[in-house]
């Protein structure tokens, strides 16, 4: 009753605790969920599979994730006319009779006509960008606890109003409504404007306003994390737990105390450390299941660099500490960086690589490392070299930053899945992870920042807007749009970056302790977009503000959040994107077009097609399909054809 849903036609074109870290080229995919009625007079109905986000909801009750139960749904039935496609534009009001907070109808025209002054909007952040397919976010504010809450949500296709009921000043939207927000996306040029008044004892406050974007596509694989305080079933101690596409965070590694994780970029084997043993790696495959068979390899895993198949790592030097490997590694582990073969342990010989790279990283097609280099600047460093895979080799190191705060270091590179811009802390951290800040009560943290270097130039930029700071000018000033003040700022760890673009973003991932909306000063996990530059231009920053990650354990201190994405799929198998199959290519037949669903389910091909669509292999630019109805030429990024949203 309280749903009234209007689809019309559109004629016209729209365009650290270490282990403990902190305690002292490539290839999941979800449907969105239907909607519920059909167009008055015209028979259509909006029915459809539910869908699923790409990673779970979190209720904030310390280790506690609560279950959703509007994820999946979607409506069925009505007659035969047509199928509504997705630039239709859709309207849902759910603040009519029977709707969802009771309200009269009186009380509703007061809630909506807005009243005395606003408070603020918590969380989300304004110009937040969320990938598509994610669970909905909760929205927090402050002042008086508000009994009532009207929400306008509109964009130029898709328009909600609810007259919902929050819980102490937060309210987390129905996911079926967010899925088809989802669905109805436009990307950047046509962000959805959120307006909100509450009420609490009777008066009516606001509007808050915030603006929100969510891009055209969901992130691609899992997200695997560290925990010391997980309260999950599965062992107790550190673990490594996984957030799987559509679900929720699970303890993955977790026998015995393990961390430190690291992952290859296509998802096939992960690297962690078990306290004072030594190093293992597991083979991952599509089927893999909670603490798959352990391989032990070298004494020191943790924080190793995986080769993008998998095949090697490169260890961390010890010759300074970093986020406690140290203590964490087993008997006789050697000082130096050494690459080794990731089953066995095997040291592989006369590399070329400097014995005291610390915190390395290898590029997601394989051709670059990039790490600290110990030897070269006593921690004060990041060095580039290019690496031969064939040969096991590599060559042409070059210093292309050196820090000039003599309270600061650098650490932690990851490159860009383009390879132009690799992400860095600026921390004065004394092991570079964040001392146990947001594990253990008592530490307040090392200050720690997020950059961007670009490789081209060497010039470096913080990545202001991910951290709380509208500009790098406030950041540098400490203006900032967070509501936490001091204790939400410079607290930032372990950045890392999914090997594969979505939606014309690259996606960073890190630990940030802050105030997560009202629900007080936590370390947990983080998302952000980062523009793609279609020069490969990354010396201003291209970053938005950040997200919370939905599906993690809320209060447990998580950290390291490394996306990686899912082992590929042979022929045959579902897929929704090229990014999902072995072969590079997945086949999708014309009556499960895109401009019809979301997130179409085909099957997976080695079958080269004429040209290659998003997300499908490519070796150029020049294998990508040429744009329709005004859209910009994809860019052959990391091996897969990637759409770009900045400026030409």
């Amino acid at each position: 009753m309280g749903r009234f849903l209007i689809v019309a036609s559109l004629v016209v074109s729209l365009a650290g605790t270490g282990c403990s870290n902190d305690t002292g080229s490539m290839r999941g995919g979800n449907s969105a969920a239907g909607s519920t009625a059909g167009t008055a007079g015209g028979g259509t109905s909006g029915g459809g599979s539910g869908g699923s986000g790409a990673f779970g909801n979190p209720d904030p009750v310390a280790g506690t994730i609560a279950p959703n139960p509007m994820a999946g749904t979607g409506g069925s039935g009505g007659s035969a006319g047509g199928t509504p496609s997705n630039i239709d534009p859709i309207f849902i009001d759910e603040c009519g009779p029977g709707n969802p907070a009771g309200l009269s109808d009186a009380d509703v025209a007061a809630l909506q006509a807005g009243g005395g002054s606003a408070g603020s909007i918590l969380y989300p952040y304004d110009g937040t960008v969320f990938p598509r397919g994610m669970l909905a976010p909760t929205w927090m504010w402050d002042g008086a606890e508000a009994d009532a809450v009207f929400i306008h949500i509109k964009s130029s296709l898709f328009e909600y109003k609810g007259c919902l009921t929050p819980t102490t000043n937060q309210l987390t939207l129905p996911q079926a409504i967010w899925d088809q927000a989802g669905q109805k996306t436009r990307g950047p040029g046509d962000p959805f404007v959120i307006t909100m008044t509450t009420r609490a004892g009777g008066a009516v406050s606001g509007p808050m306003m915030q603006q929100v974007v969510i891009a055209q596509a969901t992130i691609k694989g899992s997200i695997f994390y560290n925990s010391y305080s997980s309260l999950l079933p599965g062992g107790i101690g550190g673990s490594v737990l996984r957030i799987p596409p559509g679900g929720t965070a699970e303890k993955f590694i977790a026998i015995e105390c393990n961390g430190c994780h690291s992952l290859s970029a296509n998802g096939e084997r992960l690297l962690t450390q078990s306290f004072v043993t030594t190093g293992q790696s597991f083979a991952i495959t599509p089927t893999s299941t909670a603490n798959p068979p352990a391989m032990i390899t070298a004494p020191r895993g943790a924080f190793g660099a995986l080769s993008p198949d998998g095949s090697v790592f490169l260890s961390t030097s010890n010759a300074t500490g970093v986020a406690r490997a140290g203590i964490a590694q087993g008997v006789g582990a050697p000082i130096e960086s050494l690459l080794y073969e990731t089953d066995t342990g095997t040291e592989i010989p006369a590399t070329g690589i400097p014995t005291g790279a610390l915190m390395p990283m290898f590029a997601p097609n394989g051709a670059l490392l990039a790490f600290n280099d110990f030897d070269a600047g006593a921690g004060k460093s990041l060095s580039l070299m290019d690496y031969d895979a064939a040969n096991r080799k590599g060559s042409g190191l070059r210093v292309i930053y050196t820090e000039s705060d003599a309270a600061l270091r650098p650490g932690w590179p990851f490159f860009l899945p383009d390879n132009g811009g690799i992400v860095f802390v600026r921390t004065d951290g004394q092991d570079f992870s964040g001392d146990g800040a947001g594990l253990i009560p008592l530490p307040v943290g090392p200050t720690s920042d997020l950059y961007m270097l670009d490789v081209k130039t060497g010039t470096h930029t913080i990545l202001a807007r991910a951290m709380g700071f509208a500009t790098p000018a406030d950041a540098m000033s400490g203006t900032s749009y967070l509501k936490g003040g001091a204790d939400d700022l410079h607290k930032n760890y372990f950045p890392t970056v999914s090997p594969v673009a979505a939606g014309g973003y690259f996606w960073v991932f890190f630990d940030s302790l802050r105030n997560y909306g009202n629900q007080g000063l936590q370390r947990q996990l983080y998302g952000a977009a980062v523009e793609i530059s279609a020069t490969g231009d990354y010396s201003v920053d291209r970053s938005a503000p950040a997200f919370y990650l939905p599906g993690q354990e809320f209060g447990t201190g998580n950290h390291r959040a490394f996306a990686a994405l899912d082992p590929c799929k042979m022929d045959g198998n579902d897929c929704t994107s090229g990014v999902d199959c072995c072969g590079g290519f997945c086949y999708i037949t014309e009556d499960m077009n895109e401009e019809f669903m979301t997130d179409p389910v085909g099957k997976c091909t080695h079958d080269v097609p004429t040209c290659s669509k998003t997300n499908e292999r490519c070796e150029t630019s020049a294998d990508c399909c040429p744009p329709e109805n005004g859209e910009r030429q994809n860019s052959c990024i990391n091996g897969f054809c990637a759409t770009l949203v900045g400026p030409q």
